[in-house]
């Protein structure tokens, strides 16, 4: 066979550090046209050359993978190497035994089951985070596989979190102040660090795009996003450390959606703040396993409970046992519930938990517990349909920001005021 392949792949200094770096996972963010179909390539390429590997590059979707990829690989690797393509399954198969194949992640049940040597994710953050977690992760443990991360910001969802992996560095204390030793690595390159980009044509971009979208695009900035609901919540000033204090009152919102019923635990501070400290974000559930994670985890604190639950769980019942949503809570030992007979206004609602984020002047009233990744995410990421007031509910991100809602609804309610005097 040919000479190593990747030795005949142009890759500049930025490129290069990443290609050379030998960390076990790798997330890279990177500007628009910095270079990152042609840094999964030449990792592809140098991959391939051990014998009997899987290797696997992950687009969004089956289309993308092939419209970003395929015909690149195909050029990038000697004909002399391969036993034979499948032009339909995106697969190749070369003569050392090596599979190389491009996967689209919207149907991840697909993806499942498989030990994987190389695994590249491209434009990551179109991707699901469950997908990484739950699916994609999984296929590196029997093998020892590594794993490359490659995508532009988009808000700070999970490329976001994975990004902060690898800034921690080489060598970390985790929680109980152990030293360990960092398997990621993490760069933020903007567009402006590859030398094949003229200039001129970020500079034409500056002037083209509006302010945020060229800092995401171009800059390889992590941004809010546009239409949030949340508009006040920051994590720069507002997650953090806020440990669980057994000494105060709990304060449960609850919200019966099946996937995922959420909990979120909040307590009022003696400084008149309130501090999300923890999440119960269960899948495929339903109440009465709540109530027993939540009395699993706070049992021994039961009587200083309120929850908080959604209006409709006084209604609602639950299949199979005629009781409804709340009276299951109560026989479960939370004695104290309150709620609303009728749902508040959506509206409403959300202008409660925004002022607590942070009111009119400036004042912040509501702190959260940097673990409570499930909550922050729905702060962050939950936004309105476009054109519209409506809540987007297609990303699933809304339910634990409802249960939080419908306590502060009730112990801080929103009132619209009203201005009065003359205008000239």
């Amino acid at each position: 066979m040919s000479h190593r392949p990747h030795q005949n792949l142009k890759m500049h200094g930025k490129q290069r550090e990443v290609f050379q770096d030998p960390h076990r996972f790798k997330c890279v963010v990177a500007g628009r046209r910095w270079g990152k179909t042609q840094m999964s390539k030449l990792s592809i390429c140098r991959a391939m050359v051990k014998p009997r590997q899987l290797i696997w590059y992950v687009a969004p979707t089956y289309a993308m993978a092939r419209g970003i990829m395929w015909e690149e690989l195909k050029e990038a690797i000697p004909r002399d190497w391969v036993v034979a393509y499948n032009e339909t399954r995106m697969t190749i198969r070369l003569r050392n035994g090596t599979r190389i194949e491009l996967k689209g992640a919207d149907k991840p049940d697909t993806l499942r089951g498989v030990g994987i040597h190389l695994l590249i994710i491209d434009e990551a953050q179109d991707i699901k985070p469950d997908t990484w977690y739950k699916v994609l992760r999984p296929t590196l443990a029997s093998t020892g596989g590594q794993a490359i991360i490659i995508g532009t910001p988009k808000s700070f969802n999970w490329l976001y979190d994975v990004y902060m992996l690898g800034q921690k560095g080489d060598v970390y204390r985790d929680k109980k102040g152990r030293l360990r030793t960092n398997t990621w690595k993490s760069w933020q390159f903007p567009t402006i660090t590859s030398p094949f980009i003229p200039k001129a044509e970020v500079e034409a971009a500056r002037q083209d795009m509006d302010e945020k979208s060229f800092r995401q695009e171009f800059e390889a900035s992590f941004e809010t996003m546009s239409g949030r609901v949340y508009y006040a919540f920051d994590r720069k000033v507002h997650v953090g450390d806020y440990p669980f204090n057994p000494r105060l009152p709990i304060w449960i919102g609850q919200d019966f959606n099946i996937d995922p019923m959420s909990s979120v635990v909040m307590q009022p501070q003696p400084n008149g703040e309130v501090w999300i400290v923890d999440e119960v974000v269960l899948r495929g559930s339903n109440t009465q396993e709540t109530a027993d994670e939540l009395g699993r985890r706070y049992f021994r604190w039961q009587k200083n409970i309120t929850i908080y639950p959604d209006p409709a769980g006084a209604q609602r019942s639950t299949k199979g046992r005629g009781e409804s949503d709340i009276d299951i809570l109560k026989d479960a030992g939370f004695r104290w519930v309150k709620f609303k007979r009728k749902h508040p206004k959506i509206a409403d609602r959300v202008n409660a938990v925004n002022r607590m984020w942070r009111a009119a002047d400036g004042t912040v009233k509501m702190r959260i517990n940097q673990t409570c990744k499930h909550t922050i995410a729905g702060f962050e990421q939950t936004i309105y349909k476009e054109g519209s007031r409506e809540v987007d509910k297609t990303q699933g991100l809304e339910h634990p920001t409802d249960a939080c809602g419908y306590c502060i609804d009730i112990e801080f309610p929103w009132r619209s005021k009203e201005a009065f005097g003359i205008s000239i």
